[in-house]
């Protein structure tokens, strides 16, 4: 079975169709770190590997104009007090690996620590669970982002082991510590979608400086890392406060274990759930409340249901999840990633850099 998978992955990430948006897909480069290893050390088999090395120069010099572009030259000055007492500010393990890479990268850490925040509150993204016709629970997100290039150069799907055993895995950038897309084998899968918050430095800032919140992407590694079901990881992305609104979108390993939690800052608004016996065999999620219309300029909502209407519950599988992952606005020029999950199938698990080719002709960003 996971040959078959496998085969049919990697002819559905290299079919080109009228239907699909044009694209070049390239596997992603896995790592594991051992998470009963030094924080400071968690990262080093990532920026240590040759290639890596190979792109730091360029590396800095693009953190540096991803850093001028985002943050106002008046919030600088405020990073300075975060980084002279890291470990103040953020929690176990994160202040360690942020100066673990800042010390391999040669990185200012100051800029590894706005990266994450940055990540954490500005992407744009396609999130769908699903449950096919023999209850089995598939999930696939895109996640989109500017300055795709840089991005695309260092994404990486991680495994964070624990005497030797795979405790979850993530898709992440190398510096960002926390998980935006994961997997706890056998439990659950998440992905991440942003909601707009207004000013994501000034939200960012503010609650790391007065501890009142979580950073959402540390909330959801120490889930991957701490829920041991998935009603538990639904609690805890519901109820845990945090910096900004957010979008999680959660599968599960069981039959109609899917939802989209619309998140304020305090708790949950809403609890989206999946419910096949109703005939809603799946749950879709973009940067825009469901029971909201999404705006006419950044409409990924309605060609990513009619597409999984027409593939339709009996034939969905990671496959077609990627497929409809593909169609023309879901995969746009800022898509930087497609990630394709199943807790109850963990080895399927898997990422592609999506690298645009061509773009369909009118298409929107």
């Amino acid at each position: 079975m996971e040959i078959r998978q496998a085969l049919l992955l990697a002819l559905c990430a290299l079919s080109v169709s009228l239907s699909l948006t044009v694209a070049r897909d390239v596997p992603v480069k896995r790592y594991v770190v051992d998470l009963d290893t030094a924080p400071e050390e968690h990262f080093l088999p990532i920026c240590q590997d040759p290639d890596i090395q190979a792109m730091i120069p360029m590396l800095k010099k693009d953190v540096k104009d991803m850093i001028t572009s985002l943050v106002p030259a008046e919030a600088l000055p405020l990073l300075d007090v975060l980084t002279s007492d890291l470990d103040q500010y953020l929690p176990h393990p994160f202040a360690g690996e942020m100066r673990g890479i800042a010390n391999c990268t040669g990185i200012n850490l100051g800029e590894i620590v706005t990266l994450n925040l940055a990540y954490d509150l500005t992407a744009f993204c396609t999130s769908i669970v699903a449950q096919d016709a023999k209850g089995t629970i598939w999930h696939g997100r895109n996640l989109d982002y500017g300055f795709g290039d840089f991005l695309r150069n260092i994404t990486v799907m991680v495994d964070f082991q624990t005497k030797g055993q795979t405790l979850y895995t993530t898709t992440t950038y190398l510096g960002y510590v926390g998980a935006l897309t994961g997997q706890r084998p056998n439990k659950f899968t998440v992905s991440v979608d942003e909601r707009d918050q207004g000013a994501w430095w000034m939200n960012a800032l503010e609650a790391l400086l007065n501890r009142q919140a979580s950073l959402m992407s540390f909330l959801v590694r120490e889930t991957l890392a701490e829920a041991d079901s998935y009603d538990v990881a639904i609690e805890r992305l519901a109820y845990t406060p945090l910096i900004a609104p957010v979008y999680f979108i959660v599968g599960g390993a069981n039959v109609a274990e899917g939802a989209v939690i619309t998140r304020d800052r305090t708790s949950a608004l809403d609890i989206w759930t999946m419910n096949p016996a109703q005939g809603r065999w799946y749950v879709l999620e973009t940067n825009y409340d469901h029971w909201e219309d999404p705006p006419a300029h950044d409409d990924r909502r309605t060609p990513g249901m009619k597409a999984m209407n027409t593939t339709g519950q009996d034939t969905i599988n990671a496959s077609s999840m990627f497929q409809v992952l593909s169609v023309p606005k879901v995969l746009n020029r800022h898509t930087t990633y497609t990630a394709i999950m199943s807790a109850a199938q963990p080895q399927v698990y898997n990422t592609w850099v999506r690298w645009p080719e061509a773009q369909a002709a009118g298409q929107k960003p």
